[in-house]
């Protein structure tokens, strides 16, 4: 069977007339009628009743109009799809992303779109990784990119002469709570020991758990927290803290609309606040041309001076922090 059979029938049911709709097909009648024929042998049975005038179909080909639609449909779709597959196969005009959690909900889609305003269109693959993941991905060939956070004291291992990095801005990671009725935070740090904080935590290898344990382990003041919810994404979590369930620590990009209208508030001094580079990584080695291409524009429009690290200036970060688990006595969150 051939899509262009099915055309023909389906306009014949709509016109009732070979001379018209071979007209609509840009078809001589006899070439017209041959393919109604065709049809009607592959499917075995007639479908028009060629003896009355106007034509009309018969008991067979009412039922297979609405059939031959569907096939239309389906085939169309399964070409497009295809069609698009092979497309997104060609590697040498896709750009393979791996995007932080976060940074694919906030940033990334506003950044896209101002290239594609400006670097023109551009086919992305991209997957949502903990930043963890996506070094492993850049390191194994199977992205071009990596868009991820970066601290100076939870360095991700990539040598930046084998994976050049741009920094694209800076963001700040601040404990939040939902606000009470007075519009203040229905959990504040530090927390009492006779009433512990309930802590909305990050899943362990999670890069901003890593940054909340950092922050906690060097905590210039006894805190109380214990924890009683944890994810790998900050969206779940922010789900979490607007309903009220805990304190939680989330990017400030996650939650500037509920910041602003006042749904959560902060829940703590600067000193539990801390700021992340967002990074762009790249592998050293060539990739794609429109990878290659992109990087080469991104690296023009992204002038490094003006892309300042994450302040050291909060006297927070005593030592090089390494994932462990916490035992401070002064704390319940183990």
């Amino acid at each position: 069977m051939e899509a262009k059979w099915l055309e023909d029938f389906l306009s014949l049911a709509e016109t009732k007339s070979f001379s018209r709709s071979a007209r609509n097909r840009d078809l001589t009648q006899s070439a017209f009628s041959r393919r109604i024929v065709a049809l009607e042998t592959w499917m075995g049975t007639k479908l028009v009743d060629r003896s009355v005038n106007p034509i009309s179909l018969t008991p067979a080909g009412r039922i297979f109009r609405s059939l031959a639609t569907d096939i239309l449909k389906s085939m169309y779709a399964a070409r497009n799809m295809v069609g698009g597959y092979e497309q997104f196969a060609d590697s040498d005009h896709v750009i393979h992303f791996s995007v932080a959690h976060t940074l694919v909900f906030t940033l990334f889609p506003d950044w896209l779109k101002r290239l594609n305003g400006k670097f023109g269109d551009i086919m992305a693959r991209v997957q949502a990784v903990n930043v963890p993941e996506g070094v492993q991905h850049l390191l194994a060939g199977d992205s071009d990119l990596l868009m991820g956070y970066h601290h100076p004291h939870l360095p991700i291992g990539l040598d930046p002469n084998l994976f050049p990095f741009l920094t694209l801005g800076v963001e700040r990671v601040l404990p939040v709570s939902a606000a009470g009725s007075n519009g203040k935070p229905l959990f504040e740090l530090p927390g009492k020991s006779s009433k512990p904080l309930p802590l909305l935590a990050y899943s362990s290898g999670a890069f901003l758990g890593n940054v909340v344990e950092m922050l906690l382990l060097n905590a210039t003041e006894p805190y109380a927290l214990y924890r009683c919810f944890e994810t790998h994404m900050s969206e779940a979590l922010k789900g979490m803290v607007v309903a009220g369930h805990g304190i939680g620590w989330l990017p400030e990009s996650c939650i500037a609309k509920e910041l602003s209208d006042g749904t959560l508030v902060r829940a703590s001094s600067d000193a539990w606040t801390t700021e992340l580079e967002i990074r762009l990584y790249r592998s050293g080695k060539q990739r794609g041309r429109a990878a290659e291409q992109l990087w080469s524009y991104v690296e023009q429009q992204t002038p490094q001076t003006a892309a300042k690290g994450p302040s050291e200036s909060r006297g927070m970060y005593r030592q090089e922090f390494v994932p462990a688990e916490i035992t401070s006595q002064s704390s319940p969150f183990k």
